[in-house]
C-alpha cells in the first residue's frame, strides 16, 4: 500500500505528541469519572452549535473544547494520541482498499 508509506508525517506525530503534552501540563491527570462527563459535555456543545447554525469561529472553539478533553482522557489513560490517531487513519485506509479497491474519496494523499 503506497498510499500508508508517507501518509502521516514524523513532523506531525511529533506536533500531536507536543499538543498532549502540553495539555498535560495545563489540565494535569484530572479525575476520569469527571474528564468522561466534560467530554460528553462538549461534545454536546459541539452537536448543539452545529443545530443551532452557530458561527464556524463558534463551532470551531466547542471542537476545540471537546478536542481538549479527547487529550486529557489520552493523559489520565496512557493513550497516545498521535498513534491512536495514525491507527485509525491506517485502519479507515486499509478498509476502503478493501470495499473500493483505491481510497474512495481521492487518488493520491498528499503527506499531512
Amino acid at each position: 500500500m503506497e498510499y500508508m508509506e508517507n501518509c502521516i508525517s514524523e513532523e506531525l506525530v511529533i506536533s500531536v505528541d507536543h499538543i498532549q503534552e502540553r495539555f498535560n501540563q495545563v489540565y494535569g491527570r484530572y479525575d476520569l469519572n469527571k474528564s468522561m462527563i466534560w467530554m460528553v459535555e462538549e461534545l454536546g456543545e459541539v452537536v448543539s452549535a452545529i443545530r443551532k447554525g452557530k458561527t464556524k469561529e463558534e463551532i470551531q472553539g466547542e471542537l476545540g473544547d471537546l478536542m481538549a478533553w479527547i487529550f486529557c482522557l489520552g493523559n489520565i489513560l496512557d493513550i497516545n494520541i498521535s498513534q491512536a490517531l495514525t491507527s485509525t487513519f491506517e485502519k479507515e485506509v486499509n478498509r476502503q482498499f478493501k470495499v473500493y479497491g483505491d481510497l474512495k474519496y481521492v487518488k493520491k494523499i498528499d503527506t499531512v
